[in-house]
């Protein structure tokens, strides 16, 4: 364990708005105060013209899936689901497993991330498969937010066994994922049934109990794409959410995934259970799923956080991306240039993820984990200062982003991952996508 130290910059992104000259000062890997002086004892590494910000928080994703980018691209949501996502994913081991998830981590380090959640479904009957997601984001460094999947065995869909389990299986195997990583603040497991195309509101109602267990959210694919809700009425009787409701299975610990194809009433369900929503605006695009109504979510009271989604869903990890068509999205919508701002977009990807994950992170403020991104000053893109927290969304490039901390570490500098083996992750890519037929 270092011991303490404090880090200075020409600006410094608090709650408060922007401090300047000012000092973050960590200690076991938390911030202990952020001001204008040195503590007592820290360590002082002036990193000159930087503002610091807070970490991004991707709240929904799919780790392998980026071994899959390009494949996937400019198909229907059914080509891209059966004739790549479930025949690809069948012909990945475990060591695949652990490349796609390192190579989704560096993209996303890379892009500013340093929390972000994997929603994983390749379970080969076992927990073999998500250790070697965990051990990918402990090699690189990042934050993770593991969403262990519930998927029945007999549902009714095309996807391969591998993701099948009988619900009492995933339970155990879910409670205990997370007893071997309850001491680690690097990892969260959380349960996840897939969707209500995939798990029976029985299901569902057992992944509910394993995070009341854990006190954790939970979390479910929901009215993702139009032919969900064909599907959810004709199988049930309701749609999405009124069949949640008629269940009694909204509840204020549902993250609750897409959430693209709701009516008004459904929108007020989520709203009185205190349920939060993760945005997926890029992926919903390019799949053709349509456009979420961000901004009546939110006039509801909705928590609302944003997700890349899966690599091969939208070919991107950078949170910065989805707040700025986020907001773009809403503006479009409303034909109102003035209808979601810039300020509102960056919380999304920051402390709203902290909230709907129930994690420390996305704030620069005591207590909180020492996830940190600097951000070069001299980067045009950033210009000119005087606007620059409207630039962090609406202007920022990637190039701008000069280092990213995770837990007090600086595990990515200048684009590159320092601790991956770039060369090596590439070659890796390289053997498993020539497997590939598609």
């Amino acid at each position: 364990m270092t011991g303490p130290r404090a880090i200075r910059a020409r600006y410094i992104l608090t709650p408060e708005g922007l401090l300047e000259g000012a000092v973050l000062a960590i200690e076991d890997g938390l911030i202990s105060s952020v001001g204008a002086d040195v503590p007592d004892e820290a360590a002082l590494d002036d990193w000159g013209e930087v503002v610091l910000i807070p970490g991004t928080v991707n709240a929904h994703g799919h780790a392998f899936q980026n071994l899959f980018k390009g494949f996937a691209d400019d198909r229907s949501f059914e080509s891209w689901r059966d004739d790549i996502l479930y025949p690809f994913s069948e012909s990945l081991d475990a060591d695949a497993i652990y490349t796609g998830a390192l190579f989704a981590f560096a993209e996303a380090l890379r892009a500013g991330v340093t929390t972000t959640t994997d929603f994983f479904y390749l379970h080969d009957d076992g927990n073999d498969n998500a250790e070697a997601v965990i051990r990918a984001a402990s090699d690189a460094g990042i934050r993770l937010v593991f969403a262990r999947a519930f998927y029945d065995l007999d549902a009714p869909t095309q996807a391969p066994k591998r993701y099948r389990e009988d619900a009492r299986d995933a339970t155990t195997r879910t409670l205990a994922l997370a007893a071997r990583h309850a001491d680690d603040p690097m990892v969260s497991v959380q349960p996840a049934p897939h969707s209500l195309h995939a798990a029976s509101p029985a299901t569902i109602a057992a992944a509910r109990e394993v995070a009341e267990e854990l006190a954790t959210p939970w979390h479910l694919h929901l009215a993702e794409a139009s032919y969900e809700i064909d599907l959810v009425q004709e199988r049930f009787g309701a749609t999405p959410v009124r069949l949640l409701a008629r269940e009694g299975l909204l509840d204020d610990r549902l993250v609750a995934i897409h959430a693209v194809w709701l009516d008004d009433e459904e929108l007020d369900l989520l709203a009185a259970a205190g349920a939060g929503v993760v945005h997926c605006p890029g992926a919903n695009a390019f799949l053709g799923d349509g456009i979420a109504r961000l901004d009546e979510l939110i006039a509801r009271g909705v928590r609302v956080a944003l997700g890349p989604d899966g690599g091969c869903a939208n070919n991107r990890q950078s949170v910065f991306d989805e707040m700025r068509l986020a907001s773009l999205l809403v503006k479009a919508r409303r034909n109102d240039g003035g209808a979601f701002d810039a300020s509102r977009a960056f919380a999304l990807g920051t402390t709203g993820g902290a909230d709907l994950l129930g994690l420390p992170v996305g704030t620069l403020a005591p207590g909180h984990h020492a996830d940190v991104v600097a951000l070069d000053l001299e980067d045009l893109s950033l210009h000119p200062l005087p606007t620059l927290e409207r630039q962090l969304v609406n202007s920022m490039q990637p190039m701008a982003i000069a280092k990213v901390m995770v837990g007090g570490e600086v595990v990515a500098e200048r684009a590159k991952p320092t601790r991956i083996d770039l060369d090596d992750l590439r070659s890796r890519i390289g053997e498993i996508s020539a497997t590939f037929r598609g």
